[in-house]
């Protein structure tokens, strides 16, 4: 017998809101807890805010949403902080602490996550910074890092509490050619080790070198090429 896994993402007639305007209507997807999905669309056609409902830092006024066990359309305002330990997320312009260390700022995440153990907390520190390759960077601070260097922190931040799914908003688009390829190909090992990542982007490099299933924002509408044929050439 053959068992189907729960999605780890499940939207269903979805309306996202920003502030009073309605950006996406009737949205409708999931995804796999292994899958890896690109999410397109031109500036202001919904992307950011679609990331935004799923990490509960929007409301869903309409419809239905399931991500890592949470029903978003009901879930309570003490509630998005155990909601959060379950998901990373991955912002493009870094929101680093630029006034504390790289530990400081990793410490900082896992004691308003729950964490007390101060022998745990170092530990995980280590084994996340190793994880993205910067293993030497604990006592460095964010101006004394490059782009790329700030974006792995970025990344180990994220996966402090070894989350399920990866959110990542842009998590190229300030970098260079060379060290955005970088990035991505950390992402693919992080996918690779079981997390699933929706990762939005502009950059079309890689949703024509990499041909994972994408999610494009177009008028109002979430559209999938899992079920529709997609123009990558017009995601700006």
């Amino acid at each position: 017998m053959v068992f189907s896994k729960q999605p780890i993402i499940d939207v269903k007639g979805a309306v996202i809101f920003q502030g009073l305007d309605t950006v996406l209507q009737d949205v409708n997807f999931s995804i796999e807890p292994d899958e890896f999905v690109f999410l397109i669309g031109r500036t202001g056609s919904g992307k950011s805010s679609l990331l935004k409902t799923l990490y509960a830092d929007l409301p869903l006024k309409m419809g239905k949403a399931e991500i890592v066990g949470f029903h978003l359309e009901k879930i309570k305002r003490n509630e998005v902080p155990f909601l959060r330990r379950k998901l990373g997320i991955v912002f493009q312009d870094f929101q680093l602490f630029p006034d504390r260390t790289v530990a400081e700022n990793l410490f900082f995440v896992m004691r308003a996550t729950g964490w007390t153990d101060r022998e745990k907390m170092k530990n995980r520190m280590v084994e996340v910074l190793m994880r993205v390759g910067l293993a030497d960077a604990a006592t460095k601070m964010p101006h004394q890092l490059s782009g790329g260097e700030q974006q792995r922190i970025v990344i180990a931040r994220a996966l402090i509490n070894q989350p399920s799914i990866l959110l990542a908003d842009e998590p190229t688009g300030n970098l260079d050619p060379d060290v955005a390829d970088g990035i991505f190909k950390l992402f693919q090992e992080i996918n690779n080790e079981g997390t699933a990542i929706l990762m939005a982007t502009h950059n079309h490099d890689l949703l024509r070198k990499y041909p994972y299933r994408v999610l494009k924002c177009e008028k109002g509408k979430l559209l999938d090429s899992k079920t529709e044929d997609i123009s990558i050439n017009t995601a700006y």
